[in-house]
């Protein structure tokens, strides 16, 4: 039986992030662990990036290993899940020449328009995760693809 098609299309994906709120992202500990810490993300030009506390579990990973994958999802019943995953290799944004474009875009996310206080807050670092492979679902999709498959 061939497999159903409910992915979401370039466009969907760069719509469902921009409103999304919270990426999970997972990182490799030392260990091999795979430590997800749930942060505030934006989405720009097909890029994901991120503001946490330098010095933190995620931070240390990503100096050993600087892959990782970040989860972005909805929904509340199973009709009606959706998401996203991103994996590649994150790195500092901190020389980033987008870098007042993404600090003006969290703060229009998640600051009401105003600018983001992370200046205010200790040890706060941006960094960017270029996707070399996304994957996606919309749950939504599955009458519509049973049919199309049905179909052929």
């Amino acid at each position: 039986m061939a497999r159903l098609d409910i992915s979401l299309s370039p466009q969907e994906v760069d719509d469902f992030l921009a409103v999304q709120r919270t990426a999970r992202l997972a990182t490799t500990a030392a260990d091999g662990t795979p430590p997800v810490v749930p942060l505030w993300f934006v989405w720009l030009d097909g890029v994901l990036y991120v503001n946490t506390t330098s010095g933190n579990r995620s931070v240390r990973n990503l100096q050993g290993n600087p892959r990782a994958a970040a989860t972005v999802d909805d929904g509340t019943t199973y009709d009606d899940l959706r998401g996203v995953v991103v994996t590649g290799p994150v790195r500092d944004a901190s020389d980033d020449p987008r870098l007042p474009e993404v600090r003006e875009a969290f703060g229009a996310k998640y600051f009401g328009g105003n600018p983001p206080p992370f200046d205010r807050w200790r040890g706060r670092v941006f960094f960017r995760l270029d996707p070399e492979r996304t994957s996606s679902w919309d749950f939504r999709k599955i009458p519509a693809a049973r049919a199309a498959r049905d179909a052929t």
